[in-house]
């Protein structure tokens, strides 16, 4: 007979700082790789303004592109971003993008969690103590 082996407290509880370690490491390494240029580039005004201006559409979809990594990554900051927006798109322009980005980024946080989120959790800790939290325990709020 096959039996699945059960992890016990021990083991989940490496298997965890692993994880987290990993996820640091991994999101870091990321971010400096993606966001760090990414927020040099908005933070210089004319070349970034000069950038749209030659970039038409497709400076656009980058834009929100960026967004949404800021969204997802959640270790680059969205201010210079915001900013830089306002400075190269205008105001209205710029927020339109800005929430374009923010709300697809947002929706992919939401289903990345929705599919692996309390399995992630779990590792951390016993799914008893999760079941104890108050809005766990009603299934609207899970849901």
């Amino acid at each position: 007979m096959n039996k699945k082996r059960q992890l016990n407290e021990k083991d989940k509880k490496l298997i965890g700082i692993f994880a987290v370690v990993f996820l640091l490491l991994f999101f870091g390494v990321l971010s400096y790789i993606i966001g760090k240029p990414m927020i040099a580039f908005v933070s210089e005004p004319e070349k970034f303004r000069l950038w749209v201006e030659n970039g038409g559409i497709w400076s656009r979809v980058l834009f929100v592109l960026m967004v949404f990594f800021q969204v997802v990554l959640a270790l680059i900051p969205g201010e210079p971003l915001e900013i830089g927006a306002g400075y190269a798109f205008g105001a209205f322009e710029g927020t339109v993008l800005t929430v374009i980005g923010t709300v697809l980024g947002s929706i992919t946080v939401y289903f990345l969690v929705k599919r692996w989120g309390i399995r992630l959790c779990e590792v951390f800790f016993p799914r008893e103590k999760l079941m104890n939290l108050r809005f766990l325990k009603s299934k609207k709020s899970r849901e």
